[in-house]
């Protein structure tokens, strides 16, 4: 027989049409308000007294929960993810701009914001996360820029849950995508002599600061060349549409490398 509860504890049943509910091997399920005043279901409670004990745990959580702090989750809940990403950015003191702070910025407008940017924080499930990592993988986007994203949208959702935006956590069970690097060939000195013997003065300088220097690709690229000499420019920043460079360092802050003594010493010659 079914047992009556409490006002305010919510109810138990099963999502079943069995002729005796209460006989049957279906679990049962249980439908609350949580604190921030939403309707919520949990199932799996294989017995009356596993449902009824979990709603009184939910109850006695919720009675604890002063009003005022309450209020003030119910609010947070009720932003968007973009909204509430425009507040966390500016928390992350411990980016660097230039750097980390650039990629994080290009995952929010690029992918983030336009892709669950209107959605209130309160609605955002594993489900919806894993309804945007699906829209990232048919949209084309590669599998390492996806767990850079992905982590940023983490960080972001972990953040508001943390602090009462959600009941449950927005990523638990969310599967990350899984990034595997492929296999990199470092030419040999051989190669790299070949390689600027017949490239031209933009490649071979790239390649010079690549082999000689440890620059990645992009920041070989980044090099300026100031009356002879190789500045490596720093001030390069990212806007939202296009990658540009600003003016090359001062002439004392430039590494004093001919050259075309580099590229002799890397060609073989004299």
């Amino acid at each position: 027989m079914a047992r009556q509860l409490a006002r305010g504890l919510g109810s138990f049943f099963k999502d079943c049409d069995c002729s005796k509910p209460t006989r049957c091997p279906h679990p049962y399920s249980i439908r609350f308000r949580d604190a921030l005043g939403k309707q919520r279901e949990e199932s799996g409670y294989g017995t009356q007294d596993d449902a009824i004990e979990r709603l009184t745990q939910l109850y006695a959580e919720k009675k604890t929960t002063a009003p005022s702090v309450a209020a003030a989750r119910r609010e947070l809940g009720q932003l968007t993810v973009g909204e509430y990403a425009k507040q966390w950015r500016p928390r992350q003191r411990r980016m660097t701009d230039y750097s980390t702070g650039e990629h994080v910025d290009s995952s929010l407008n690029v992918h983030i914001v336009p892709r669950l940017g209107s959605r209130k924080l309160n609605s955002v499930t594993p489900m919806v996360v894993e309804r945007f990592l699906d829209e990232m993988e048919s949209g084309g986007v590669g599998r390492g820029n996806q767990v850079n994203i992905f982590r940023i949208l983490k960080a972001i959702l972990r953040d508001a849950y943390d602090k009462g935006a959600m009941v449950d956590d927005p990523v638990k069970g969310a599967q990350e995508p899984e990034y595997v690097r492929e296999q990199v060939a470092i030419p040999s000195l051989a190669y790299v002599k070949r390689a600027l013997a017949v490239a031209d003065t933009d490649l071979a300088l790239e390649i010079a600061m690549m082999a000689g220097c440890g620059l990645r690709n992009g920041e070989a690229r980044a090099v300026n060349v100031n009356n002879g000499y190789l500045c490596p420019d720093r001030s390069m920043r990212r806007s939202s549409a296009t990658r540009r460079s600003t003016a090359p360092q001062e002439m004392d802050t430039c590494c004093e490398v001919p050259v075309t003594a580099t590229r002799s010493r890397w060609s073989g010659g004299a």
